[in-house]
């Protein structure tokens, strides 16, 4: 008991200072050595030992030493310990577990013997071969294999000739060892029938993953060609493959590939997309496709091309010859390929595949022109180049075409899009409306953006005067001030302001300052129509009012509909009649926005006017009027 006490202890201490270059997870499972838990244990031991954590070797070896402990934990014990502490030749205690009464010992003393080449290694391989249990004379078999290599031949003939399916797995992984012709012939023979049995194909992998020998890679590949990509084993199959050198791996796919096999052709493209990007195989792939006929090898070789890594600019022209193709998919997937190339010119190569029938074609077509570079886009030409997908009926392509018009255009471009777009600012589709609009105000020069606003019904130009102190009651907005009695934009006015700090309006005791405002002409600088109060007063912003004074005129009476929204609060006058006042609940740094939509108006021949007095507490400060009429048609209100 003190012995296992002790053996805890020292598991903690290795675990807390185990020495510098370890992985990061060598403390924790070294910790875990000494848990009851033998999947734990087992799990351990293995990561220690794949990751050669020489400060686990103590409590490794105490664990392969402790007759107290299981024969199964303790085989695993030693296998470990050989894999971390190399030595030339086999410790005593490998020694000591070849002669053991349980063959669980005896067999992991023939897998830890696969960590020597010397002389003693190999008599002690060759020994076991003659073992009692099967389990250890094939584990002997295999382990003497790979000491010997071509020279185990005739040693391993016999026996690995019929093995039962248990033995299977060692009995290949022998045979791979020795890596002659008839070895691997038989080999080839027997790894047949049993690797459509899942369970014992993912057993088989694990058994080969691990040999390097090279003429294993074209029967991977051959085994990959039975398999569905779904299938479990396939990703097992790409990492032991991914296991041997980058130019073994490339001689084997550029061999495969050479046969023409459709299928061959297929499952090289799978294994180049999944594990190894190499560009110098982008010719034989191509060749190879050349005479496929199937459309999962062709969307199989367009992927693997088109990897970045694959230098897909090489493959430009072999992708565009798919745009014309009578598969969707693979117009679809070409696009994208195209989309990795940094010298394609994708306006000039989708010009006429953005109005493709086909909508997930149009779709991937305007995706890729959105990641193109923008030195690209036909300067001056793009609206009419857009103009299939800004007039189609379908919502996601105009959506995408509005995306590219804001991204990829100009002010060269504004006009003829104006042009083309005017009618749907003035559209009743308020989603449409505002898409187009953002899109123009995204190319609009400076005189731009009033044009824009003012077609789709909204106030553009105005006289301001401000700011006035208001506070948080909002005591000054329901009062009468000099502007709102007689409009005379010569005038100048005195107001007050105090700085607002955290929300406090101002100090006891703290005086305001004084200052003289005067009205100042001013624009709305949004597609959406709000004028921005902040940017066009003096500050503060917070704690304040303005005024806001629009005339327009209008050539005969007519009966319209003024919608208003703003932040905080605002009041409306409409020739000199009071028309609407709201506040909006006070919310703390957020948004409070009053509105009141369709208010009935007259208009009169001649010069109307609107005044309002916005008011704002704190964060944004902004008011907004749109004329409308019945059926929610913009009406443009130009400056007198």
């Amino acid at each position: 008991m003190k012995a296992k006490l002790a053996a805890s202890l020292l598991n903690l201490l290795l675990a807390a200072y185990s020495i510098a270059g370890s992985p990061p997870a060598a403390g924790r499972y070294i910790s875990q050595l000494d848990q009851n838990d033998w999947i734990l244990r087992t799990d351990a031991l293995h990561y220690l030992a794949q990751n050669q954590v020489k400060s686990a070797l103590p409590p490794i070896r105490s664990i392969a030493e402790d007759q107290s402990e299981t024969p199964w934990i303790r085989g695993r014990a030693l296998i470990a310990l050989c894999k971390i502490d190399t030595q030339k030749t086999p410790p005593p205690l490998l020694v000591e577990f070849s002669s053991a009464n349980e063959s669980i010992q005896r067999a992991a003393a023939c897998e830890a013997l696969e960590n020597y080449n010397d002389h003693a290694a190999r008599d002690l391989a060759k020994r076991l071969i003659s073992d009692t249990d099967a389990v250890v004379q094939y584990q002997a078999i295999a382990t003497y294999a790979k000491i010997e290599r071509a020279a185990a031949w005739l040693t391993i003939d016999q026996p690995t000739r019929a093995p039962t399916p248990a033995l299977l797995p060692l009995t290949l992984r022998a045979l791979a060892f020795t890596g002659t012709d008839e070895a691997l012939e038989r080999f080839i023979t027997l790894i047949g029938d049993p690797f459509k049995n899942q369970g014992q194909a993912g057993a088989i992998v694990r058994f080969l993953a691990d040999i390097p020998e090279p003429k294993l890679i074209p029967i991977y590949l051959n085994l990959l060609e039975t398999l569905e990509t779904e299938h479990p084993v396939f990703p097992s199959i790409i990492s032991a493959i991914g296991n041997h050198k980058h130019e073994d791996i490339v001689s084997s796919l550029s061999q495969m590939m050479a046969t023409n096999r459709e299928r061959a052709t297929f499952t090289a493209a799978r294994v180049i997309t999944l594990l190894i990007q190499a560009p110098e195989l982008g010719q034989a792939l191509r060749k190879a496709l050349s005479t496929a006929k199937e459309m999962e090898t062709f969307q199989a070789g367009l992927i693997a091309l088109g990897c970045k890594e694959m230098q897909p600019d090489q493959h430009q022209e072999f992708f565009s010859e798919f745009l014309d193709h009578s598969e969707s998919n693979l117009r679809t997937l070409a696009i994208r390929c195209l989309s990795h190339c940094k010298e394609a010119n994708l306006y000039e190569i989708l010009s006429k595949i953005i109005d493709d029938e086909d909508r997930a074609v149009r779709y991937a077509a305007l995706n890729a022109l959105l990641l193109a570079p923008l030195d690209k886009a036909p300067t001056g030409k793009l609206v009419a180049y857009l103009e299939p997908a800004l007039a189609s009926t379908d919502e996601p392509t105009r959506a995408l075409g509005f995306k590219i018009l804001s991204h990829a255009g100009n002010a060269d471009d504004f006009k003829p899009a104006l042009t083309m777009l005017g009618d749907a600012l003035k559209s009743t589709d308020d989603l449409r409306r505002e898409a187009v609009a953002t899109a123009l105000g995204s190319i609009a020069p400076e005189n731009g953006i009033a044009p824009v606003a003012r077609s789709q019904g909204y106030i553009t130009d105005w006289m301001v005067v401000g700011t006035f102190y208001n506070d948080k009651e909002h005591k000054a907005f329901h009062e009468e001030l000099a502007p709102e009695k007689n409009i005379d934009f010569k005038a100048t006015y005195p107001s007050t302001y105090i700085w607002a700090l955290r929300g406090h309006q101002n100090k006891p005791g703290e005086k305001a300052i004084e200052r003289d405002v005067t009205w100042n002409e001013a624009s709305v600088d949004r597609t959406n129509g709000k004028l921005r109060m902040g940017p066009l007063l003096p500050p503060p912003g917070t704690f304040s009012l303005a005024y806001a004074v629009a005339d327009f005129s209008c050539q005969s009476a007519k009966e319209v509909f003024l919608s208003i929204d703003g932040d905080d609060a605002f009041k409306v006058w409409f020739n000199d009649k009071i028309l609407a006042e709201e506040i909006a609940p006070y919310q703390h740094r957020q948004s409070c926005i009053a509105n009141r939509s369709k208010i009935p108006v007259a208009l009169k021949p001649g010069i109307n006017r609107i005044l309002v007095k916005s008011a704002n507490i704190g964060h944004e400060w902004w008011v907004r009027l749109r004329l409308t009429d019945a059926d929610g048609k913009p009406i443009e209100a130009y400056k007198q």
